[in-house]
């Protein structure tokens, strides 16, 4: 029998893990400047990006890396964010995330801004936390 770390479950595509959170941000979240912290919308990418690698993964993974984390435009109280997340690679025990985060007020049928992006990388890992085998990751054409 094969050992339970070395094992790769079938391979999936982004749709199987994809993940979007979505927060009414509140006057509690605002700096000095009277805008969501940064730190407020990186904890909802981190969120975000982690479950979209613990659903690929069938478990457990952590933050190994932040790649890229892009602000574009300002967060409000009020607004409504909605954090895009799913995964644009699986190597052997390593995955990494896509995150696209968007805004709109939430009473209003406004416009839908990106205020960020971002790109993470995570490590499944097994329950003494040590890295362990996430399935492939193929593309949505592979699997038609």
């Amino acid at each position: 029998m094969a050992d339970q770390s070395t094992v790769r479950s079938t391979p999936k595509t982004p749709a199987d893990s994809q993940v979007t959170l979505a927060h009414i941000m509140s006057e509690h979240d605002t700096n000095l400047y009277g805008t969501i912290h940064g730190g407020v919308v990186m904890k909802l990418i981190d969120d975000a990006a982690a479950a979209a690698a613990a659903r690929h993964a069938d478990g457990p993974a952590v933050t190994v890396s932040v790649d890229r984390m892009t602000f574009l435009a300002p967060v409000r109280a009020g607004d409504l964010l909605s954090v895009h997340a799913e995964l644009e690679r699986a190597g052997r025990t390593s995955m990494t995330t896509v995150v696209r985060v968007t805004s709109e007020r939430w009473n209003t049928s406004g416009p839908v801004t990106e205020v960020a992006t971002a790109r993470l990388t995570f490590v499944a890992i097994d329950a003494d936390g040590r890295p362990r085998p996430v399935p492939a990751l193929v593309s949505q054409a592979r699997q038609n």
